[in-house]
């Protein structure tokens, strides 16, 4: 039997039942994978976690003992009273109060404790040298006082004199007890006289660890940083006489070279106490290069692991089955008659009639009929595409957005229609663009860009609206440019032409009184008239006639002022502080000469010959209004005077200029003088 000869209904079983099983057994087996790797992480997890946890607990165990050595050796620095029998007693008591410590100890150089060692030659507690070397210990079980053993070889007592720092010894035999030893220096004046110092039993540490129990029958015991065993639940002949080095394995020498790098982490291995494989995890202790480690069989830790596993393949073929129980069922449904699918191609037909295209045939038929349906969707699809590609690009067009073009591979009257609107939309984008160049332009007074793109219809009219705009404005800002500039040369010439007058006048008056000083007062103010005049031709020089910058202004004005004076004046410091403002000429020229007539009145008046000056001219605007002040640190002025009735010509001038800029003027003369002029 052939396959094209297979009934529609077996064969739509047949696809749905292997696809569904497919995805079915591939998503298990991905599903199976991921957690079961999950959990084992977990695992591995909780077991780093537990000797995390119980290497922090001894780690804390060993802190208390450190600090406890320390105590004794840093109240020994500062004891003053010589008592050999009140320190044999504070040991003592410590040694009641802490049950896990195994001795508590100090020793001393030579009479360096009371310096009468030789009185206690061989009395208890000491030896044959006198010297003060007091050992409480419970080494046989009760606390008896022995003297200490050793000192003059061993490291509890040399390293710390040697380093002249905390030492924690490594594991060694005392007296046939293993144990550790925390010890710290005596200092005097910077001087090392002795150690204090306790010790901790390794039979103690190892009683803990062998309690210390992981999931079924994993273990745990200490080594120190060389790899030494200081503990072991099984093999106590191996304490103190056998290292990690010493099995021979691989994974646990690797192990102990990282342990002695203080670092942690696990190993899998063969466990040399009972050959099964297990999981070899190591954290370090840090106060006593010690690292604890937790051995657990890799089958107990992974038990949940492997359970999981046969859980989630039962939960997976139970599913497969239903899945592939739906899926005959759901092939059975799907199967209908003929005269199911041309019902569906007429309702198809119908929404398109009304508008409505998004309807689309079933193709999910034998394959005798399948052209039907996908040659269908293919009309509604290339009729549907350029419809709303239009649509796209005309709202985009209608919210603004000019850029857009439609984007679609069409052809014939479809590609007619996107490429009429797609040019409909650059010229649209065109004509707007240079537009608003023409417009930007001309917010930035530049009025010779002309506009480019008339376009057509009404858009011409805009165009060319805009352009005659444009003309229009530049006609304007070039006749205002020209009158600007007869009326300044107008304020030039009648300001040059005044103050030749005055400078004239006070020539011809002069000439007429013999008195020096009043000559002298005469030619000073002339002086100042030919120093503004100067200036005043500088500036009409300048290219801006429009606005002037005043802070350059004025620094000119002041540097003619003071090649004037100060030869006379001594040394006077100059201090400008003028914001960076652009005056029109019609504020700056009058301000410019309340500057000259103030800062000259300083120069003259205000300091005597060889004085040290201090002149500071500040304008600032806020804003709302400028503020200018010119200040010295000369004699003063008196503050009581009416500036409206003085007989100072200089301020009678001060005072003619402020009301010609709409101004008011303070004076402050009891240190120093201090005009304040304030103007909009």
């Amino acid at each position: 039997m052939k396959w094209k000869d297979v009934s529609l209904k077996v064969k739509l079983i047949l696809y749905i039942v292997a696809g569904v099983l497919l995805v079915l057994a591939s998503t298990t087996a991905m599903i199976i994978s991921t957690v079961t790797t999950q959990e084992e992480a977990l695992a591995y997890q909780q077991a780093i976690q537990m000797a995390k946890s119980y290497a922090n607990e001894f780690n804390g165990d060993m802190e208390v003992n450190q600090a406890i050595a320390k105590t004794i050796a840093t109240s020994m620095s500062n004891y003053d009273s010589s008592d050999r029998a009140e320190v044999n007693n504070m040991l003592r008591e410590i040694l009641v109060s802490h049950p896990t410590l195994l001795g508590t100890y100090v020793a001393y150089e030579p009479d360096a404790f009371d310096d009468q060692d030789s009185f206690y030659v061989n009395a208890s507690g000491h030896d044959a040298t006198g010297r003060f070397i007091p050992y409480w210990n419970k080494m046989k079980g009760p606390i008896e006082l022995h003297p200490l053993l050793y000192y003059d070889t061993s490291d509890y007592y040399q390293l710390p004199k040697k380093l002249q720092t905390d030492v924690l010894t490594e594991p060694y035999y005392y007296e046939g007890v293993f144990m550790v030893s925390y010890v710290s220096p005596i200092m005097k004046d910077r001087k090392f006289i002795g150690i204090g110092g306790v010790d901790v039993s390794l039979y103690y540490l190892d009683d803990i660890l062998s309690n210390v129990k992981a999931f079924d029958s994993g273990y745990a015991f200490m080594t120190g940083n060389t790899g030494i065993l200081v503990s072991h639940p099984y093999n106590k002949q191996w304490i103190g006489n056998r290292t990690l080095y010493d099995f021979g394995i691989p994974e646990i020498s690797n192990a102990a070279d990282e342990i002695k790098q203080g670092k942690s982490g696990h190993v899998e291995t063969i466990d040399p106490n009972t050959g099964k494989i297990v999981v070899m995890f190591y954290e370090p202790i840090r106060t006593g290069n010690f690292s604890f480690v937790l051995v657990v069989p890799k089958d107990e830790m992974l038990a949940g692991v492997t359970a999981l596993q046969t859980k989630l393949l039962f939960i997976s073929m139970a599913a497969v089955i239903f899945m592939g129980l739906a899926a005959y069922f759901t092939a059975l449904s799907v199967t209908r008659p003929i005269n199911q699918i041309v019902d569906g191609f007429k309702r198809i037909s119908n929404d398109a009639v009304n508008g409505k295209l998004d309807t689309r045939a079933k193709t999910d038929v034998d394959i005798d009929f399948r052209e039907i349906p996908q040659g269908l969707n293919e009309i509604m699809d290339a009729v549907i595409t350029p419809v709303r590609d239009t649509i796209r690009v005309t709202n985009a067009l209608a919210k603004g957005q000019l850029d857009t073009r439609s984007k679609l591979d069409v052809q014939g009257e479809f590609k007619q229609l996107a490429d009429t609107l797609d040019n409909f939309a650059e010229s649209l984008d065109t004509m707007i663009k240079d537009s608003n160049s023409v417009l930007t332009a001309v917010q930035n007074n530049d009025y010779s860009h002309s506009i480019q793109v008339h376009g057509e219809g009404d858009f011409r009219i805009l165009t060319e609206g805009i352009d005659r705009t444009r003309e229009t404005l530049d006609e304007m800002m070039t006749e205002r440019r020209q009158i600007e500039q007869i009326r300044k040369k107008e304020i030039h010439h009648r300001i040059k032409n005044n103050l030749q007058v005055i400078s004239s006048l006070l020539d011809l008056e002069s000439d007429k009184f013999q008195d020096q000083k009043v000559i002298e007062a005469f030619r000073n103010s002339q002086s100042r008239v030919i120093s503004m005049a100067l200036v005043h031709e500088e500036l009409y020089k300048s290219e801006d006639m429009e606005s002037i910058d005043f802070s350059d202004y004025i620094i000119k004005l002041v540097n003619d002022l003071s090649h004037s004076y100060m030869m006379d004046t001594g040394d006077i410091n100059i201090r400008i502080h003028i914001d960076a403002i652009f005056l029109d000429m019609d504020v700056a020229i009058p301000l410019g000469m309340i500057v000259n007539e103030l800062v000259s009145n300083s120069f003259k008046h205000a300091f005597s010959p060889g004085d040290k000056g201090d002149i500071l001219i500040d304008l600032s605007f806020d804003g709302d209004k400028f503020t200018l002040v010119v200040c010295d640190n000369g004699a003063g002025f008196p503050e009581e005077v009416n500036f409206r009735e003085t007989e100072s010509l200089g301020l009678q001038l001060v005072t003619t200029l402020v009301d010609q800029i709409d101004g008011t003027i303070e004076l402050k003369g009891t240190e120093g003088t201090r005009f304040t002029i304030t103007f909009k």
